[in-house]
């Protein structure tokens, strides 16, 4: 009796695990140096915001009268942005498939995406973005380092790839990117590196409740 009780009680554990899980929606929280960057750009400025989530940073900047492009490949995310803000321009696809326009953007932002790529995958979208930024324009990026806690488990756990730092989680079916500053350097170095740091920060989302993340914030100018 009392194992056939500890068996229901765990799966009603991981019942709720799941249910957090799926209604957990990243992009709710807006970034404390959002609102430093803004004050950079000119009036009408146009933002690209890519893997939006819930879009809260770009719902702020549009508040901001900026033009503000969302692109994610979270149906029900994206329709809660067109639904409420109209003025915003969604954009449901991947952002590997994403099309690029050639110095259209201000500012473009890519926070806590591109270490769910492959390496190679990441320096594609970094440099299509900076390609797609105005002479004076911003990059706005945020990456997982090695730093983070999980690094050591992605590396112990999961199947290496021929990138270095780059693992294939078959429980999560995806791919996973520790960066290194050196390695953002490297990609950045033909522009402007304004502040790059490597900081371990906390967070507290379902089902893992607080946590922390190394985290590699870089603001670049063109």
């Amino acid at each position: 009796m009392i194992r056939q009780n500890s068996y229901l009680i765990l799966k009603r554990v991981r019942q709720y695990l799941t249910l957090f899980n799926f209604m957990f929606k990243f992009g709710r929280k807006i970034d404390r140096k959002i609102e430093q960057i803004a004050k950079k750009l000119s009036e009408n400025s146009k933002v690209l915001d890519l893997g939006c989530g819930n879009g809260a940073i770009g719902i702020f900047l549009s508040t901001r009268e900026f033009a503000v492009t969302c692109v994610d490949q979270d149906m029900e995310a994206l329709k809660g942005i067109k639904e409420n803000h109209p003025d915003i321009n969604v954009v449901s696809k991947n952002i590997l498939d994403f099309s690029f326009p050639q110095e259209e953007y201000n500012l473009v932002l890519i926070l806590n995406v591109l270490h769910f790529l492959k390496f190679k995958e990441a320096v594609k979208v970094i440099k299509k973005s900076m390609e797609s930024l105005k002479h004076g324009g911003f990059l706005y990026l945020k990456v997982f380092s090695t730093r983070d806690p999980s690094y050591h488990k992605f590396a112990t756990f999961h199947s290496k790839t021929e990138e270095k730092n780059t693992f294939y989680s078959n429980k999560l079916k995806k791919f996973m990117h520790f960066f290194t500053e050196d390695e953002l350097y490297e990609i950045l170095k033909k522009h402007k590196i304004l502040k790059m740091t490597d900081e371990l920060v906390w967070d507290n989302h379902p089902p893992y409740g607080a946590h922390k993340h190394g985290i590699l914030t870089v603001l670049v100018e063109k």
